[in-house]
């Protein structure tokens, strides 16, 4: 009978997000790699095939942790507008609350561009748009209940807000300034309702 892992898939995930969250996919040591999630090379080959294997689990953890459970939390809020707002009032908190400006995990592995595997692109696009769609069937909502501009199309401006989060994520790496943040945030969602709630 095989010995149980002394160490779960878990716990190797969470140790090395921190790795590639630092120095990114391509700047990532195999050295680092090893040194803190505690386990050799053939090791972690063999549950994750490669550094691209391992990068992609590293991802889904990261957005299964994070992205995932607040979305999940959001959607239970009653109002859809409400709930948006709520969402961007978290980025920017994060963003803001962020000492070593090391951004979105994401975010980041998308701006890598081509030093990330296809199966790496694939799962911070699915993961990403997750927001997109929390968007879209929040607006959808607020366009049934009235709350919004009857003319605005769901997809589209989800895609719009989408892309504001992008921005915010790489604006708050360059100067997390707070007001520059909201600013920017507040024009992205002029024309989405007709009384939208105002930041905190």
């Amino acid at each position: 009978m095989p010995r149980p892992r002394t160490l779960t898939d878990e716990i190797v995930l969470d140790r090395a997000v921190g790795v590639f969250w630092r120095h990114g996919y391509a700047d990532a040591s195999l050295r680092d790699l090893t040194s803190v999630t505690g386990l050799s090379a053939a090791s972690l080959y063999h549950r994750y095939r490669d550094k691209d294997g391992l990068f992609t689990a590293v991802l889904d953890r990261y957005a299964q942790q994070g992205l995932t459970s607040r979305l999940a939390r959001l959607t239970a809020i009653a109002d859809p507008l409400a709930a948006i707002r709520q969402f961007f009032d978290e980025i920017i908190d994060l963003s803001i609350n962020d000492p070593d400006r090391l951004g979105c995990l994401l975010v980041n592995s998308v701006l890598d561009g081509g030093k990330m595997s296809q199966a790496a692109r694939n799962t911070a696009r699915t993961r990403l748009g997750e927001v997109e769609t929390f968007f879209r069937i929040q607006l959808e909502k607020a366009r049934a209940s009235g709350t919004t501009h009857p003319g605005i199309e769901p997809a589209v401006m989800a895609e719009i807000l989408l892309a504001a989060v992008l921005a915010i994520r790489v604006l708050a790496r360059l100067a997390p300034e707070r007001e520059r943040l909201e600013r920017l945030v507040a024009h992205a969602l002029t024309s989405v309702s007709l009384s939208i709630p105002a930041p905190k």
